[in-house]
């Protein structure tokens, strides 16, 4: 029979020292008579009608068995039978040990059961934590993109702000600057002599170069063009005005206009001179608070006009003044100079105006190599001119074709004009190749030069590549009919289809007679808009293909021998190509040959439409 399940007298149990009792104690046997479960490791526990009796005999012998007594000896069995449940599970983890028949086979199906689904529970645990996990994750994630996101913005929006700042501070600077200057001068007077009278001019007798112009020119021109310009934009100058307004100032001295004569120098000239440099000298060295990073840009234009090393000195050094303003455009055309004047003042224009981005040297006296070559130098090293006129620099028996070679070769520069320059190749392809592969010339003046047949081959080579430029002036060189069709031949080449799809759409051949948008139009670039799409000019001469063949009808045949036989698959393309080619050739047609241009379409359509018996099913509006 099993072991008592309690002790009955208070020396057995454990750690337990009985409360003192009544002088009469009563011993209660306890004597269970339910069935005995056993444990799958032999221990034995009373099944639940056992416990029943257990609790209603301990009921009566809580006077005798104290409450504490029971629960630490039953919590000492229970904890022994999970013990044991333990090592049977680990026991079947390892493969079993001896003494496992003794369990019986039901009981351990529920142990794999229970060990089971307690597998199965830690794994959807697992799953849970990894699903909640990873949505933190995905949120945490969302959240920190939407927080950079909007940190982005607030920085964008805040550099924005600052830049407007710094404008709005520069532009506070400037004003601060043109009140103070004109506060400073308010008192100033244009301390130059008036002009002299006309007889003064006529007296001197000047050779003017040209029969056609008069003594009464000679003086409008030099009362006009510089007297009263050098007065009034003294006055500008000192009164504090310049640069406020939004467009660039320019400051022009002469007459720009081919046909205007020279204005000879005279001491009478030479004060307003002085009162211009002073004014500009206060102008450029007016006291501004701070630094100014964005300064006025002005332009300068000095045309037929006779300077004096006396005059270029005074010039030179308000011109290379850093302060207010910078020089943007700075231009000398058809002056007189002497010796090497004109090149060493343009050279330290050129050197001390770093924000410059147009110089012009056209149809000035050089006298040597050297100094074409220090001027050419100075182009060429200079950070920003990318727009350069040198018209007339090399002449008679002097071959510009090296100073060419030597300008074309800056990347910045965007336009050129060389004409001229007695620019002869013999031969040499190295300008033309450099021309095929210029990533920004968009302009190129040759004209007046010294270009042949020979020459022509090269330069439609070069265009059959290059794409960035979009006009070249060739007239007064040496093209025979030859020349002129091989030049033709690269801008429209009406051999095939494709080959006119393949001309050059972007550039126009100016100076040639053949470039005007009526009649050989197609020759022409139509650029009405900034944003020019080189297609249209596509468009249009290949419809101009078309209008030709059709008036021998012989479209479809042409058609045919160019798809290689297998026309029938191209068919609904031709006809759509047709509505869209249409509109852009009547746009480059004049406008007397806009009404007969109506029925071409229709012509073409009948034509293809007739040669290959297609029947149209739907015509639309169009």
């Amino acid at each position: 029979s099993p072991p008592p399940l309690w002790p009955l007298s208070a020396s057995a149990l454990p750690f337990h020292t009985p409360p003192p009792q009544p002088a009469r104690r009563h011993t209660v046997e306890l004597q269970p008579t339910a069935h005995i479960v056993h444990t799958p490791v032999g221990l034995s526990l009373p099944s639940p009608v056992a416990f029943s009796s257990f609790s209603r005999i301990g009921a009566r012998a809580q006077q005798t068995v104290p409450s504490q007594t029971l629960s630490c000896s039953l919590q000492a069995r229970i904890d022994a039978c999970m013990m044991s449940t333990n090592e049977v599970i680990k026991r079947r983890r390892l493969g079993g040990s001896p003494g496992d028949d003794d369990v019986p086979a039901g009981r351990d199906d529920a142990v794999s059961r229970l060990e089971q689904r307690m597998n199965l529970m830690e794994a959807s645990f697992q799953r849970e934590i990894l699903e909640v996990k990873r949505a933190a994750a995905v949120e945490l994630h969302a959240k920190s993109s939407a927080i950079e996101s909007r940190l982005s913005s607030l920085q964008d929006e805040t550099d924005r702000l600052k830049a407007k700042v710094m404008k709005l501070d520069e532009e506070n600077r400037r004003l601060e600057a043109a009140f103070k200057l004109h506060v400073k001068n308010s008192d100033w007077e244009y301390t130059a002599p008036d002009p002299p009278p006309d007889s003064y001019w006529i007296e001197k007798g000047y050779d003017y170069g040209d029969e056609d112009i008069t003594d009464d020119d000679y003086i409008d021109n030099i009362n006009g063009e510089f007297f009263w310009r050098a007065r009034r934009q003294s006055k500008m100058l000192m009164s504090g005005i310049c640069g406020l307004e939004d467009r660039t100032t320019e400051f022009y001295f002469g007459d720009g206009a081919n046909d205007s004569p020279l204005i000879r120098y005279d001491d009478a000239l030479l004060p307003h001179w002085v009162e211009f440099y002073y004014s500009m000298s206060s102008w450029l060295s007016s006291p501004v608070r701070g630094t100014i990073e964005r300064t006025y840009p002005f332009n300068v234009y000095i045309c037929n006009i006779e300077l004096p090393a006396n005059v270029l000195q005074e010039l030179s050094k308000c011109f290379q003044l850093e302060g207010l303003g910078h020089m943007e455009v700075f231009s000398l055309e058809r002056n007189g100079f002497q010796g090497s004047d004109g090149i060493d003042f343009a050279l330290q224009i050129i050197q001390s105006q770093k924000k410059m981005i147009d110089f012009c040297f056209d149809r000035n006296p050089v006298d040597s190599d050297e100094d074409r070559q220090r001027l050419v130098d100075a182009i060429v090293g200079h950070p920003n001119i990318s727009n350069c006129g040198l018209v007339g620099l090399c002449g008679g028996e002097i071959n510009g074709h090296d100073y060419l070679v030597h300008i074309l070769r800056k990347e910045k520069l965007q336009t050129l004009d060389f004409s001229d320059c007695s620019v002869t190749t013999a031969g040499q392809s190295t300008m033309f190749d450099i021309i095929k592969l210029h990533p920004n010339l968009v302009f190129l003046c040759l004209g007046d030069n010294n270009l042949n047949d020979e020459d022509a081959i090269h330069i439609s080579g070069a265009l059959r590549y290059n794409r960035t430029l979009e006009r070249l002036w060739l007239k007064g060189n040496r093209f025979t009919r030859l020349g002129e069709d091989i030049l033709k031949k690269v801008m429209y080449d009406d051999s095939s289809l494709n080959a006119v799809a393949d001309s050059n759409h972007v550039c126009t051949i100016e100076g040639m007679g053949f470039n005007l948008p009526g009649g050989s139009g197609y020759y022409y670039v139509r650029r009405t808009r900034k944003d020019y799409d080189p297609k249209q000019s596509r468009a249009r001469k290949i419809f101009h293909l078309l209008s030709q063949r059709n008036k021998q009808g012989t479209n479809a045949h042409h058609l045919e021998a160019e798809m290689g036989g297998d026309t029938l698959k191209v068919v609904p393309l031709a006809l759509a190509a047709i509505q869209f080619y249409e509109m852009p050739w009547i746009r480059g047609l004049r406008g007397a040959d806009k009404p007969g241009a109506v029925g071409v379409k229709l012509s073409i359509m009948y034509e293809l439409v007739r040669s290959w018996n297609v029947t149209i099913l739907d015509i639309h509006n169009n």
